[in-house]
């Protein structure tokens, strides 16, 4: 059975938000691929991972992934890094805030982790970002905040946020792009859907399980299309 290394935020860990509470379901895009594909994945994807933690996780773990028999790394960061402090901006919507990665160190970091890959001789292949519903995802972030100021801040329009999400979602493909390697698409198996936000937990950022079979099923197409052999 390959083994493969996995790296990103709480996604790839396998996250679900329900009950109010937070938890890492059995039933994850990374169980299922491992089931259908025969084989191990030895994730190390972390809760509010950006890229740059991920960094740090990344050069922890070397020696781990030189010694997975897998030829490729799966990489999904994004959907934290785009993200902002929603308590200070609620506290202050008239001062600039920053994201919690600009675009360009978002690129930049990104970047250095593709070359180490191939450096050592693995591929590393990105994962979109599955979108998310900005209506509940406000409700969401807002809880127990000023929602006013936050939608000041925003120019009272939610729709920035699914907006500013894509941003660094369109930066994924372009860094495939740049450094030739593999991407693979799990965002438009969610938009073919006409309500995509019943795939996803009802914080609205977090795919649900249902979501995470949605996720699997773009990685096999993928794999089946690309005529990949994994293990």
């Amino acid at each position: 059975m390959g083994t493969m290394a996995a790296f990103g935020d709480s996604v790839l860990k396998g996250v679900i938000y329900e009950d109010e509470h937070y938890r890492v379901s059995d039933a994850s895009f990374q169980k299922i691929c491992e089931e259908y594909f025969g084989i191990t994945i030895e994730n190390k994807a972390k809760f509010g991972s950006t890229i740059t933690k991920g960094e740090s996780v990344f050069d922890r773990n070397l020696e781990m992934i030189k010694e997975t028999k897998s030829e490729y790394v799966i990489l999904e960061f994004g959907g934290n890094d785009c993200a902002y402090n929603w308590k200070e901006v609620s506290e202050d919507p008239d001062r600039k805030h920053l994201p919690l990665s600009t675009v360009s160190n978002f690129v930049t970091t990104y970047t250095n982790i593709i070359k180490e890959i191939k450096a050592i001789g693995k591929t590393p292949v990105l994962l979109s970002l599955p979108p998310i519903d900005s209506n509940i995802y406000f409700e969401h972030i807002s809880a127990g905040l000023n929602a006013d100021n936050i939608m000041k801040w925003m120019r009272n329009d939610k729709q920035h946020i699914s907006n500013w999400h894509e941003r660094y979602n369109i930066e994924i493909f372009k860094l495939a792009i740049a450094n030739s390697v593999p991407v693979i698409d799990i965002t438009s198996i969610f938009l073919e859907k006409k309500n995509y936000s019943r795939y996803l937990c009802a914080d609205g950022i977090h795919p649900n399980e249902e979501g995470h079979k949605l996720i699997a099923e773009a990685i096999k197409q993928h794999i089946k299309n690309k005529d990949i052999v994994l293990n």
